[in-house]
């Protein structure tokens, strides 16, 4: 069966009728086929190129023409919008914090800061100062019986509390003295014709209102009234009243003597 098929395919192949005939100008229809589609291939990739170069000059040359415009929107109309105008350089903005220490606290003689650990707070020192205000005047009537400082000579008469007859206060004659009922010294009362009574002495037996009079300590008196201030052997006590008085306390150093009541605005030596 295999010897067969070979001897058929042996005649097959050796018979003239199946082979290929070449004309003699195949070799030349072969080339110029070819060279033909060289040349279409060629042409194709030049006009592929063109195209594309041409694509990328339009894009070239209409890129200069947006951003001249794109530049000119943003720049102020007073400067050129030329492309030949720099770019605006740009500007970074550095914030810088810097921390100040005022009054840093001092060392101490340890070398510790107050307030740091091996150091003292120095509490004490950082308490605000207090500061005592000084006393008010104190408020006292400026009068004795039914005399009173200011009153005129001729309303004191009429109180009956005068003794007269009067005497001269002053070597010029303008003021006049007198004696009271409870009071024998003749100076006792002294009367200005332009101020009224400008001094009112007080018994020996009376007080004042804080308990002061003849034979009180002066210290009691500086205790009783803290704003009294030292003149010579008196201490004066301004009172806070109308018209302006003073409280006049003779000593002898240890005791009071004697109280006065005396006017602020008088024209008398003597009072």
């Amino acid at each position: 069966m295999g010897d067969d098929l070979d001897d058929e395919l042996r005649r097959l192949f050796s018979d003239d009728r199946l082979d290929v005939h070449v004309t003699p100008d195949a070799t030349d229809a072969v080339l110029r086929g070819a060279d033909r589609r060289r040349r279409r291939r060629s042409a194709v990739t030049t006009a592929f190129a063109v195209v594309t170069l041409i694509g990328a000059g339009i894009g070239l040359t209409q890129l200069p023409s947006s951003t001249d415009r794109t530049a000119g929107d943003l720049l102020p109309t007073s400067l050129p919008t030329s492309s030949s105008t720099p770019p605006s350089p740009s500007v970074s903005t550095i914030t810088q914090t810097t921390i100040v220490t005022v009054n840093p606290p001092t060392p101490n003689s340890n070398g510790n800061t107050p307030g740091t650990p091996g150091g003292t707070t120095g509490s004490s020192s950082t308490k605000p100062r207090t500061t005592t205000p000084p006393a008010p005047p104190p408020a006292e009537p400026g009068a004795v019986g039914k005399l009173a400082l200011g009153m005129s000579e001729a309303d004191a008469l009429k109180t009956g509390s005068l003794v007269e007859p009067s005497s001269p206060a002053d070597a010029e004659g303008r003021c006049v003295a007198y004696a009271t009922t409870t009071v024998p010294d003749s100076n006792a009362t002294i009367i200005s014709p332009a101020r009224g009574i400008v001094r009112l002495t007080l018994p020996s037996y009376a007080k004042t209102q804080r308990g002061v009079g003849a034979g009180s300590k002066v210290a009691d008196v500086k205790t009783s009234y803290p704003t009294a201030t030292q003149n010579g052997s008196e201490l004066r006590v301004e009172m806070a009243a109308t018209p302006k008085w003073t409280y006049v306390f003779e000593t002898d150093g240890v005791t009071v003597t004697t109280v006065r009541m005396r006017l602020n605005a008088n024209d008398c030596s003597m009072a």
